[in-house]
């Protein structure tokens, strides 16, 4: 009965190693980036941390707004909202791209107090 035990336990630690050494081996390939894809969208950054950049062009920026309602430039937004912002840089002139960007936006608390945020970051001239 002991000699079972044994090999049953002998089995279960090679196998669990193995499984532990390509778990290790594939993490370490997705840090460093094996996994991904080249994007085909616009640089942005820092990018914004509220809401999701999808595109621009000279007049405007193309965002979706995040997880919350938000009042932008006094019309309302649902979370998921695309949003068109006209972001004012200007045309794609030597010495003004990329150009530094902030938006100011009001979302509600629970109690339907009114709060600012401020939300910044760069976008760069098209190719």
């Amino acid at each position: 009965m002991k000699n079972k035990a044994q090999t049953a336990m002998e089995y279960l630690m090679t196998y669990g190693w193995a499984i532990l050494i390509i778990i290790v081996v594939i993490a370490a390939l997705y840090a460093m980036g094996v996994f991904t894809t080249p994007g085909g969208t616009i640089p942005c950054s820092p990018c914004f941390t509220y809401f999701a950049y999808e595109d621009h062009d000279e007049t405007n920026l193309y965002l979706t707004n995040g997880a919350r309602d938000i009042t932008l430039g006094g019309i309302d937004y649902a979370a998921g909202d695309p949003i068109t912002y006209a972001h004012g840089c200007g045309t794609y002139a030597a010495g003004t791209w990329p150009c530094s960007l902030t938006i100011t936006y009001t979302t509600e608390t629970s109690g339907g107090t009114p709060v600012n945020h401020t939300d910044t970051g760069k976008i760069h001239a098209l190719a």
